[in-house]
């Protein structure tokens, strides 16, 4: 199971699951395993939280299996 978690400012379930994609994408590759299996993608957010400068922040967390 491989894991990526991203903040963006914005709330976009579309855009926050590419990003998180191609994360997942990389650490796959890095750790020379075999493909992702997107059909076990699993993306869970946003949780809002507070940046040190009082920013609100969206965190998106996902995850894959390899096949």
């Amino acid at each position: 199971m491989f894991a990526a978690t991203t903040a963006p400012l914005y709330q976009h379930l579309e855009r926050a699951t590419a990003g998180l994609r191609a994360e997942l994408r990389e650490k796959v590759m890095a750790a020379q395993a075999a493909e992702p299996d997107w059909a076990t993608l699993a993306v869970d957010g946003p949780r809002e939280t507070t940046g040190a400068h009082g920013r609100t922040w969206h965190e998106w967390r996902a995850s894959v299996s390899p096949r």
